[in-house]
């Protein structure tokens, strides 16, 4: 449902900058001045980026990757995506986590 809401509504369309200035949602209502600090931040599209299955119930698997690519800054790979592994390198993080809190 998703993909077609953003496709529906031109998402993928736009590849500008977006003016956040200009947007209502950032103005205050009173005086029509931006709220708060002013923090902008670049968009960058991704391309050519691996892509889940359509058969696949790794999703999940693929935002903790994309988040942990984006995060560390690094560049997210074109090459296959390989869930089995990061699963167990998520479950074994997790685990180690929970043994240091445990201990502490």
């Amino acid at each position: 449902m998703l993909p077609n809401y953003l496709h529906d509504s031109g998402f993928f369309d736009k590849t500008g900058r977006t003016d956040w200035a200009s947007m209502e949602a950032y103005k205050d209502k009173e005086n029509g001045e931006l709220l708060g600090p002013q923090q902008s931040f670049e968009v960058e599209y991704a391309q050519d980026i691996m892509q889940q299955q359509s058969n696949s119930l790794d999703c999940g698997m693929y935002v903790a990757a994309f988040a942990e690519y984006l995060s560390n800054e690094i560049s997210i790979p074109s090459i296959s995506f390989r869930s089995a592994y990061l699963r167990n390198r998520y479950a074994t993080l997790l685990w180690k986590y929970g043994m240091d809190k445990f201990k502490a």
